[in-house]
């Protein structure tokens, strides 16, 4: 592929391998059926990558129409991340309904304010529109990820090994993508004619990690994977970490008569 060092193909090439594997997992394990969304992010970011050999292999990596092809299905992937990871927070989150509902919001706050804030800077400094961007929507994903992980965390929410390792793999992509968006423009304004091959080799040995991890994660059953809990009476709290598993259901009992008024409102 014309415009890529050796190094990095061979990582490229190892990280497509990866995402291969992830899909076969999905496939034969019966995953597919109980995260559907998840499935549908990880076969198309396998068909990006078929994309963007096709395109580098024709036009090369520096063209013009590499540039609009690689943001343009970036968007895609973006959005279809976002809607994996909420698919996943729902199943963690969905049996508390008042917290999941406080989850989604403050999620959603948290994306809005802080894309707006990159527009603006994106807008001071149209050379780096893009990479302001893609940073601030990682930065914000991030951000509002650590904060249901940090929920969960705090009040003891059952969540398996594999849900905690698909979740754990988003947000630590997108902290790499943050700081490779950060470095990046940093030694090129320096003068540095690797900051891009940096760039590519740091998310790219990120993303193969990931997909490793999420092998891993992906390589029981889906039947055999625990589902959390349905909330039910106080008493189940009391026999499984009373004081924390109290709190828990007060703060859902009290956010589920909080959100429901305002739907019925509405």
């Amino acid at each position: 592929m014309n415009g890529l060092v050796h190094s990095v193909r061979w990582v490229w090439a190892i990280s497509v391998a990866m995402q291969v594997a992830v899909c076969v997992v999905l496939l034969i394990k019966g995953h597919i059926r109980k995260i559907p969304v998840f499935s549908l992010f990880v076969a198309a970011n396998l068909s990006q990558a078929g994309l963007f050999y096709f395109v580098y292999t024709h036009f090369g990596y520096g063209s013009q129409t590499a540039m609009v092809v690689g943001w343009v299905s970036e968007v895609c992937i973006l959005l279809l991340r976002t809607l994996a990871t909420m698919e996943i927070l729902q199943l963690v989150l969905g049996p508390y309904r008042g917290i999941w509902g406080l989850a989604w919001r403050v999620l959603s706050v948290i994306v809005g304010v802080i894309l707006a804030y990159s527009a603006v800077e994106a807008a001071r400094k149209l050379t780096w529109a893009i990479v302001f961007g893609d940073r601030g929507y990682h930065f914000a994903f991030a951000l509002a990820l650590v904060g249901c992980l940090v929920l969960i965390r705090y009040y003891s929410i059952p969540i398996n090994l594999a849900q905690k390792l698909l979740l754990g793999g988003f947000c630590f992509y997108s902290c790499t993508v943050v700081l490779a968006d950060t470095v990046g423009p940093w030694l090129f304004v320096r003068g540095s004619l690797i900051y891009q091959t940096i760039w590519q080799l740091t998310t790219t040995v990120a993303y193969a990690g990931i997909q490793l991890a999420w092998v891993v994660a992906l390589w029981k059953p889906a039947s055999e994977v625990e589902r959390p809990p349905s909330l039910v009476t106080t008493s189940l709290y009391q026999q499984i970490s009373p004081q924390i598993n109290e709190r828990l259901y007060v703060l859902n009992e009290h956010l589920s008569q909080f959100w429901t008024p305002r739907a019925t409102r509405q």
